[in-house]
């Protein structure tokens, strides 16, 4: 079972392994096999362990009770499991394809052998059952071509010299179990797996056919176990295919043929236990000790072309466990939450999806995925969490082709329920704690304004791009600020993140964040009023190898979405030197349109304009430019490329250290509608003499009859002191948006204002009184004696409790709702407590804060044609690791 990439697949990774050879004794030996297969003692399973399964074939997912159901679904057009049947017949119809391109680079075989299988189980169509037979041969037994005998066989090692130079022994027999990083993983084991338990006693089927799938599958998981890519790396795409390699492949081969039962122990104790809960939906987020492992909210940090596939097969890999007899009620709260993060992730014309990490098309976002939404229907969902997936699939009809874990999304039965229009209508935020990413809209129509907000660590480590701080914003079909950077990015210019200069990060990496990033989104805050805060801390985003900390004390974007359709940052760097610069970037989808007039540039995009205003610069001055369209490959240092995936206007700018500051609004608007009034509260228009604002700067905003003022320390590090105090003019109400307020230890403050010759002055001190981080107010009019009243925080989108499915040993009922489990979830009200009512999400920082397709394509499971959601991971080039660099991992 040989599968290494060809060399001519820009995707294959730049530093494979070595490939892995085992000798047949060496691994019986290694897994405790021996005695089990050669006459010895097998190894017991863990006492606490469930008992491995040892019931009647199939185990998965197939039974008696729903196969009547699948067979019906089978004859029914446009079904998943009709379309199962079809990829069958093309291996007829197209057989020459399928003979002669084989398991390298693709589930060919694999992937023809389940669909044969299950085309045979549900139609009883002998002809089906001859092509499983042979595709599961080839799959165990050739490599190229099928009748080349270079699969999973024994044979003499041709490696030997290498492996055990003038040792003087003879060559061992093996088995070889892989070459390259063990990519193939996803659909060679998981398939052959479902092919054995579901032909098990199928005419044609022998002892040795049976034997010979045990020792290769048992080696092939066996050796991902040891030294597979990402095998220990939750919420990695290599991950995702090692789980359910290994899962189906412990619930198929059980006890049989006298196996120990390893691979159901390992999968439940170090899989799903330790791996799944324990690091993916555990973890700690700075110093608060709340859930913030990669997988909690139920985004997917490497992005959205490598998401859908990925959630998928820790899907079907939970059901089949669940099947078992064994809850896992962490992994159904999970899968809730990809219905919710969904839904959020969504564009506003429900059309395209955040993208969060690599993405090789020339679009801003990749399209709906079905896999992502089949997810949820095949379980182990709670009902509420399906109906927003089937309504999704319904409303979007993304274009994937079906899953073989998709034929069980026919036997879920829910009625569509549009997330959208619940009543009382849902939040219009949404937190996924693992990725640091905030999602905001300004309401839940086709025309609304939708941002979201990032600031992760490296919490995987690849395809997450070095971009703490990162943002994007939208006007209803028209993507104003994107992110365009290359696929397999290693620096940061190219996003909308901001960096610096930093003494650890040199060579090639330089200036870019990261991938030892230790950045946080500190705050996350909605409230009543529609206004959107959050803080980024990235100054450990300058982390070098070898344990070196970043020597930038301090590095802070404060971010705000208005509901009129503004973004404000504040952004401020403490490079240390003059000479040492932050890097401020903008990349507008304007196409060569953005065009500079006095302090402000604007474009247009589709229907709409955006509009920058550069409020305040401590120094540099902004530049409009066009990056080359391209993916740095041809770029001398890593760190600086600027090359983008598509066109886009950067608008862009150098400021000097040593206290580097910056702050700018950008509009969303309409054709033909003016842009907002804005400018600098230092500026006389807001703060005339005598001078009341030398304590703060920020930025003054008016659009649509809305005065909103967006307030921080001029303190370096916002060390705004006990009181922090400033003055606004008082001709009309304003909103208030304030960062770096002095506060007690449980985050509030407490704000006065007065009136004075026509203006309001407001006091800020530390007090149990209003909820912060940031802290929202309004301000009533200098007539109306500058009232002073809190803007109540609104709870994020939450996600459904319940679900699950019953342990039948290979049912395929579904979660039935049920009462609300025990697991931690991104966006669950248990974990997201209200702060001065509402959420006030503070992610880290304070000790007492609150945390606040293996798709099977027509043509059909070519995945030598690969698509941007099935292609491996481009390992990092040691050539990308300068001096405590950016593109290396020690």
């Amino acid at each position: 079972m040989r599968v290494d990439a060809p060399a001519t697949d820009r995707y294959r990774p730049t530093a494979s392994l070595a490939p892995m050879m085992l000798t047949l004794k060496m691994w019986l030996k290694a897994v405790g096999l021996v005695g089990a297969l050669v006459g010895g003692a097998a190894r017991p399973a863990a006492a606490a362990t469930p008992a491995t399964p040892s019931g009647s074939h199939p185990r998965l997912f197939i039974n008696s009770t729903n196969l009547p159901a699948l067979s019906a679904a089978a004859t029914t057009s446009g079904s998943n499991s009709a379309r199962m049947v079809s990829a069958c017949q093309e291996t007829m119809t197209d057989a020459n394809y399928y003979n002669t391109r084989g398991g390298s680079d693709g589930s060919l075989w694999p992937g023809a052998a389940v669909a044969c299988a299950f085309a045979y189980l549900t139609t009883q169509n002998a002809t089906y059952l001859t092509q499983a037979l042979k595709y599961w041969n080839a799959s165990l037994n050739d490599d190229q071509k099928i009748g080349d005998g270079l699969g999973c066989v024994q044979g003499v090692s041709t490696s030997w010299q290498s492996y055990q130079q003038g040792s003087g022994k003879a060559p061992p027999v093996i088995l070889t179990v892989t070459h390259d990083t063990g990519y193939p993983m996803r659909w060679y084991a998981p398939f052959i797996a479902l092919t054995y338990d579901w032909l098990y006693s199928a005419p044609g089927v022998d002892s040795n056919l049976l034997a010979q799938t045990r020792t290769c599958l048992t080696a092939w998981s066996d050796w991902y176990t040891a030294d597979g890519y990402h095998n220990t790396e939750a919420g990695a795409n290599y991950n995702a295919g090692y789980v359910v390699g290994k899962t189906l492949t412990a619930i198929a081969i059980g006890t049989d043929g006298g196996a120990d039962g390893h691979l159901w122990t390992q999968t439940l104790n170090d899989v799903f236990a330790n791996l799944l809960v324990g690091d993916g939906l555990s973890g700690t987020s700075g110093t608060v000790g709340m859930p913030a492992g990669a997988m909690v909210g139920g985004d997917w940090a490497e992005g959205w072309q490598y998401g859908p596939l990925s959630v998928l097969e820790y899907a079907a890999a939970t059901r089949a466990v669940e099947e078992q007899g064994v809850p896992q009620p962490q992994m159904d709260d999970w899968t809730n939450s990809l219905a919710v993060r969904t839904v959020y992730g969504t564009v506003p014309t429900n059309d395209a999806q955040y993208a969060g990490g690599d993405f090789d098309d020339t679009v801003p976002y990749p399209p709906p995925s079905l896999n992502e939404m089949q997810a949820v229907l095949i379980g182990p969902s709670s009902d509420q969490a399906a109906a927003w997936a089937a309504s999704m699939i319904q409303t979007q009809k993304p274009g994937r082709d079906p899953s073989i874990y998709g034929v069980l999304a026919d036997l879920r039965t829910v009625t569509p329920q549009d997330y959208r229009t619940q009543t009382p209508a849902p939040s219009l935020w949404y937190l996924a704690r693992g990725t640091r990413n905030m999602y905001v809209r300004t309401s839940w129509d086709a025309s609304a304004f939708w941002g979201v907000f990032s600031s992760a660590p490296q919490v995987v480590s690849d395809h997450q791009h070095y971009a703490a701080s990162n943002f994007v914003f939208t006007r209803g079909a028209d993507h104003l600020i994107v992110d365009p950077s290359p696929y397999g990015l290693v620096g940061t210019l190219t996003t909308n993140a901001v960096t610096a200069d930093s003494a650890q990060v040199g060579g090639d990496n330089a200036p870019s964040q990261t991938s030892w990033s230790k950045a946080e989104l500190l705050w996350a805050r909605g409230t009543q009023s529609g206004v959107f805060g959050a803080r980024s801390d990235f100054s450990k985003a300058f982390n070098g190898n070898n344990n070196k900390t970043s020597d930038i004390p301090y590095a802070h974007r404060e971010w705000v979405m208005l509901p009129e359709g503004e973004i404000v940052t504040i952004d401020r760097v403490q490079t240390g030197s003059s000479s040492k610069y932050m890097y401020v970037n903008f990349h507008a989808n304007t196409k060569g349109t953005l065009k500079a007039s006095g302090s402000s540039a604007t474009g247009t995009v589709g229907g709409s304009q955006v509009a920058i205003h550069s409020i305040y610069l401590s120094g540099g001055t902004p530049a409009i430019t066009q990056p080359s369209v391209g993916d740095c490959s041809s770029a001398s240092t890593w760190g600086a490329c600027t090359d983008v995936r598509f066109p886009v206007d950067n608008y862009g700018m150098k400021v000097p250290g040593p206290y580097a500051v910056a702050i700018h609004a950008i509009d969303g608007l309409g054709a033909s509608e003016a842009a907002a009034t804005v400018g600098s509260l230092n500026d006389d228009n807001y703060d005339p003499a005598p001078k009341q604002n030398a304590g703060v700067i920020g930025a003054a905003v008016y659009r649509a009859s809305k005065q909103s003022y967006v307030v921080a320390s001029s303190a370096q590090q916002g060390a705004s002191g006990s009181t922090m105090t400033y003055g606004v003019p008082g001709t009309s109400p304003s909103r208030h948006v304030v960062y770096d307020a002095p506060e007690d230890s449980s985050g509030k403050s407490m704000v006065t204002a007065a009136a004075s010759g026509g203006r309001c002055v407001l006091t800020i001190t530390a007090g149990a009184g209003m909820a912060g981080e940031p802290l929202m107010f309004t301000v009533a009019s200098a007539a109306d004696g500058c009232t002073v009243s809190e803007d109540t925080a609104v709870a994020v989108g939450t996600v459904p409790p319940g679900g699950g499915v019953s342990g039948t040993g290979g049912s395929s009922s579904s979660g039935t709702g049920g009462g609300p489990s025990t697991g931690a979830t991104g966006g669950s009200t248990g974990a997201m407590a209200a702060k001065g009512g509402g959420c006030a999400c503070t992610v880290s920082g304070r000790k007492d804060a609150t945390l606040a397709w293996i798709s099977l394509p027509l043509g059909l499971f070519a995945f030598s044609r690969r698509r941007p959601g099935d292609r491996p991971a481009p390992r990092r080039s040691n050539r990308r690791a300068g001096s405590g660099g950016a593109g290396s991992r020690p």
